[in-house]
């Protein structure tokens, strides 16, 4: 089965400015834009990923993997070995605690559109 093609999701770097890329990918971005999109995006530290967020994640991890933890966003049990992110709040400010990662990318993408 052939996979259908798309256009790169890339609408704005610095490759193609102000117009979106006219490549053809399968998924995602074209190989030109990936990595200016990944270099604007900043380090994890500059995103709030630094030896803070590693200590209070490795504190919860021990506890995720027996799977006695509910995910902050759904409340459903993140199941031993899932995959699972320890989430902020909204504004960022704060942690709600561990959520199953498909809940945390999703109110990731809800906020990005609001």
């Amino acid at each position: 089965m052939r996979r259908a093609l798309r256009v790169c999701s890339c609408t704005s770097c610095t490759a193609h400015p102000g117009r979106s890329c006219p490549e053809l990918v399968a998924s995602g971005r074209c190989p030109t834009c990936k990595p200016i999109a990944e270099k604007a995006r900043g380090t994890r530290q500059a995103r709030g990923y630094g030896q803070q967020h590693d200590r209070l994640r490795a504190r919860w991890k021990q506890r995720v993997d027996a799977g006695r933890v509910r995910c902050a966003r759904c409340r459903q049990p993140i199941a031993p070995g899932a995959p699972w992110h320890l989430d902020h709040d909204d504004d960022r400010t704060g942690y709600l605690g561990p959520s199953h990662a498909t809940c945390n990318n999703r109110a990731g993408g809800k906020a990005s559109h609001r």
